[in-house]
């Protein structure tokens, strides 16, 4: 589609994201990536074998940032024999309410993760998944990626959404805020420069922001790898190309 007419003067403004392997090229995302204090802040934490499969550039634009609805990461970052997922989010700018912080629901890190998005096997084929290509073999009129609840999981009524949004009855910001107070979720507000981590089973969202002031923000998502015993799975959306591996953090 066209760019819209409020960011022909400025086209940066219409960023929305920017991924989702910055951390691979040399320059300042690899070079933070590999610094000895996110590697000694990840080993602490009780991580063995860290590798880098995701990095992205977050544009929450003043006044047209959109919203982030209710997720846990290791739904796109599924690992196995557990999940092994962690976000690292670090605030280029102030994060408040008004330009859309990260809201968390505080003990939702100890549930199990609701569903996985991976690549349909009607799509690619059960072979191309296997051997993780990129190529689809199969039907290519089905959808690339699908949703697939996780057994013994239990639903949430806001899954893919904010809570309250279906109601009709959020009606400005301070409606929106009551909801997500209702449903158990608390605002992260930080400065720039601070580091917010979690666990991938954590519930987590965004509002928009409708402030005059931007919220940039640089996130990793690490997981173990295969010398921690755990293995990324074949199904996720997201496969280096075949003989790329992942960016291992620990021996560098």
């Amino acid at each position: 589609g066209k760019l819209k007419r409020e960011f022909l003067k400025d086209k940066m403004l219409a960023l929305n994201k920017a991924g989702h392997g910055m951390h691979m090229i040399p320059g300042e995302f690899h070079n933070y990536t590999t610094s000895d204090k996110i590697k000694d802040l990840v080993k602490e934490l009780g991580w063995s074998d860290p590798i880098v499969p995701q990095s992205m550039y977050i544009f929450k634009q003043a006044r047209v940032g959109g919203e982030v609805t209710s997720h846990q990461d290791s739904t796109f970052l599924y690992t196995t024999p557990k999940q092994s997922c962690l976000g690292l989010w670090l605030a280029l700018d102030n994060a408040t309410l008004e330009n859309g912080c990260l809201w968390v629901r505080p003990g939702s890190h100890r549930e199990k993760v609701r569903r996985a998005f991976g690549r349909n096997p009607e799509h690619f084929g059960d072979e191309v998944i296997k051997c993780r290509s990129n190529i689809a073999k199969g039907d290519v009129t089905k959808s690339q990626m699908i949703f697939t609840n996780e057994p013994e999981s239990k639903p949430i009524p806001w899954e893919g959404k904010i809570p309250g949004q279906d109601t009709g009855s959020v009606t400005n910001e301070n409606s929106s805020w009551q909801h997500l107070f209702e449903a158990g979720f608390v605002p992260v507000e930080c400065n720039a420069g601070d580091l917010v981590v979690f666990p991938g089973e954590l519930d987590h969202l965004s509002l928009p922001n409708y402030s005059d002031k931007q919220r940039h923000t640089f996130q990793l998502h690490l997981v173990e790898g295969e010398k921690a015993g755990v293995k990324w799975s074949e199904k996720n959306w997201l496969q280096y190309p075949k003989g790329i591996p992942f960016l291992r953090i620990s021996s560098i």
